[in-house]
């Protein structure tokens, strides 16, 4: 079984805009299962703009926060005549009408750019229990994906991104060590057949051996290993199979990834290989679970 697991969901919106009424909402409805956060580098690119700060740094730690497939953003952007029907209703602590309308605006332009990735959920509208209930809907779907489904939540973020193209795009997911979602025909993905085979060759190959003491140390290694990888200069780059406390983690890089043609076949070619590589290490699935870590340099559309 796969588990996409949420590692963090944030709630984003200008001032009045519901967040904390939803932040409770969400809590009361799962039983406190996700971690929320209120608010994140959105909010700071913000103000800092609004108080003549220089916001570079602050615009590169949104774009980690965003490209963490793990994370979500729940933007609220009600129309501005329910933010001001609020603030007369109980005013707030820091604003008043016109910092409201200069935040709002900004706000805007910041819903513009994001609101089409797949892990933004943006609200203009709805009741709280409406939008409650299409959250609990969609993050539970979420945690559900497959590695296929996760391929192409890759390449909904890279078309949606500036310049269709992600330089820091990064997700794990965890198998329970079944592997009973594995693809056992990805190897036979047409036209990738000759590349698959020799990575698989390499990893598999190097386990192998470093198994069976074939390295410069004539040591035969145990399954605690830090030598069981696989490098070269393809668009998957790197992998390493690492076994420690109860899970083989299983770390890729892809220097390059063509997330519309590409990215969905990788990521089940990984997911084979850790099936491969559990087995060959002769792990139990009652005793171990595997995680996939993935990091994508370029995950771009073409």
């Amino acid at each position: 079984m796969i588990k996409f697991p949420i590692s963090k969901i944030v709630l984003e919106g200008c001032d009045l805009s519901g967040k904390t009424s939803l932040y409770n909402s969400i809590h009361k409805r799962s039983g406190f299962r996700w971690n929320i956060d209120d608010r994140s580098s959105l909010s700071m690119c913000i103000y800092a703009n609004q108080y003549d700060r220089d916001d570079y740094y602050l615009r590169k730690n949104l774009a980690m926060e965003l490209s963490n497939l793990n994370n979500h953003l729940v933007l609220l952007h009600p129309d501005l005549g329910v933010i001001h029907e609020r603030y007369l209703d109980r005013g707030d602590e820091f604003q008043d009408v016109d910092s409201l309308i200069d935040l709002h605006g900004r706000f805007n332009k910041e819903f513009e750019k994001i609101c089409m990735l797949p892990n933004v959920h943006a609200f203009t509208s709805g009741t709280l229990v409406e939008q409650t209930e299409r959250l609990l809907s969609n993050f539970s779907d979420w945690e559900a994906r497959t590695p296929e489904q996760i391929g192409r939540l890759s390449y909904e973020f890279a078309k949606f991104s500036p310049n269709r193209e992600c330089t820091t795009m990064q997700f794990h997911f965890y198998d329970d060590g079944t592997f009973e979602g594995v693809n056992d025909n990805i190897e036979f993905t047409p036209g990738e057949e000759v590349y698959y085979a020799r990575i698989r060759g390499k990893l598999i190959g190097k386990i192998e051996d470093e198994l069976r003491g074939r390295n410069p140390y004539r040591r035969k290694e145990t399954d605690q290993s830090r030598r069981f990888l696989y490098s070269g200069d393809d668009c998957i780059s790197f992998i390493q199979v690492l076994v420690r406390d109860g899970l083989m983690d299983v770390h890729s890089v892809f220097r390059s990834s063509d997330t519309e043609r590409k990215t969905a076949t990788d990521i089940q070619l990984i997911h084979y290989l850790g099936r491969e590589a559990f087995r060959l290490l002769r792990l139990n699935p009652d005793e171990y679970k595997v995680r996939f870590r993935f990091n994508i340099n370029s995950a771009h559309v073409l």
